[in-house]
């Protein structure tokens, strides 16, 4: 099921080439692995088989409904959760100072965004949210350059932020709590929310433990329900 990319790692913003490309993939791995607890002091990080273990046959029980939102984009469109709804969305928290997790994350959820169109299930019934869990700083010009680094200027997946007035009930009702650390990097849980088409929560994937294979998997599950 996996899906080359002729070579190109983060296409839209850096066109480094394959080898470039293996580097800077392993590199970022490996920094996440190792700096897991710069997102989530008290997230434990897998090891051994099971780690890598995928299921065919996810469960997926109901968990709670997501919490309405309503924030803006790096185009400064009004964006309301509930307006996906008949979508599977999945929902993540990032931050465009992060070294590490976060390109990681960004780059591993493109990769899930190739499957995806490749099953012919984008744009039609999957959409991508990444929101920022650092308002005061990922303005829309960032969060658009963001998006541009990763090849994912897309309308399909919205980059969200706000006033941190606004922003921070949001994160709050997603318990995005936020600690600063060293070199402008925070410190957060850095969830990533699967909501079914109904609009609720079915999976719940620390950082540490997501793999764009099970989510793809998990999607096309909740899609054929």
């Amino acid at each position: 099921m996996e899906r080359g990319n002729g070579g190109q790692y983060m296409r839209g913003g850096y066109g480094y080439r394959t080898v470039a490309c293996v580097l800077l993939a392993a590199f970022l791995s490996a920094a996440a692995w190792m700096r897991a607890s710069a997102h989530e002091a008290q997230q434990s990080v897998p090891t051994g088989p099971s780690a890598l273990a995928i299921a065919s046959h996810p469960s997926l029980a109901l968990i709670k409904p997501a919490p309405d939102f309503t924030l803006l984009d790096n185009r400064d469109h009004r964006l309301k959760l509930s307006e996906l709804r008949g979508r599977v969305v999945l929902l993540s928290f990032i931050y465009t100072n992060c070294a590490t997790t976060c390109p990681l994350l960004t780059y591993r959820m493109g990769r899930l965004k190739d499957r995806l169109k490749d099953a012919g299930l984008w744009p039609r019934l999957v959409g991508f949210l990444s929101v920022t869990v650092d308002p005061e700083r990922d303005v829309a010009p960032v969060l658009a350059e963001y998006a541009e680094r990763f090849d994912a200027v897309d309308p399909n997946w919205r980059f969200l932020r706000d006033e941190p007035a606004r922003a921070r009930p949001v994160l709050a009702a997603y318990d995005e709590w936020t600690k600063p650390l060293p070199h402008g990097e925070l410190d957060h849980p850095a969830r990533v929310y699967l909501i079914d088409r109904r609009g609720n929560i079915r999976e719940i994937y620390a950082l540490a433990f997501f793999d764009e294979r099970q989510t793809f998997i998990d999607i096309r599950t909740l899609v054929l329900q």
